[in-house]
């Protein structure tokens, strides 16, 4: 892998975002009140939720936290945008497969299938990846949609 790829896949991203008028600053808050709201029905603690949103700085993330709450403008990176929209997607595709609380239980059961290991999907999402978080919609939407 070449030191240049991340930076590249980061414009790809915000390119494609812009390209949508999506606007980081103006729509990343609603995406990470969205993904706090998700959080907090999964019962995740803060480790688990800088791992999902591949976060490294806790203070940057409680700052995050409380300026999105009181609707302020918050610049999200757009990595953690994509993050967030991976998260969704899990979220969505757990609340046509289970109720609200089999999801929850589903995301910290191990589960036997390839892609898991014999790991909980929580433990595949939080690795830091974005290909762990890819993988796990794939296998959602798999299921949804055979």
């Amino acid at each position: 892998m070449s030191i240049d790829e991340p930076d590249d896949a980061r414009r790809a991203a915000s390119a494609y975002f812009m390209k949508r008028g999506v606007d980081p600053v103006r729509h990343g808050g609603a995406g990470m009140r969205t993904f706090l709201n998700i959080a907090e029905r999964w019962g995740l603690n803060s480790e688990e939720q800088l791992d999902l949103l591949g976060i490294h700085d806790p203070a940057i993330f409680e700052e995050w936290k409380v300026r999105v709450r009181a609707h302020e403008a918050v610049p999200i990176p757009v990595d953690v945008i994509v993050r967030i929209g991976c998260i969704l997607s899990i979220y969505g595709s757990l609340v046509t497969l289970f109720t609200e609380e089999r999801a929850a239980d589903w995301l910290r059961t191990p589960n036997a299938h390839k892609i898991f290991g014999g790991r909980s999907a929580l433990a595949v999402m939080t690795c830091g990846e974005l290909d762990d978080l890819d993988a796990v919609v794939g296998y959602l939407l798999g299921k949804i949609y055979g």
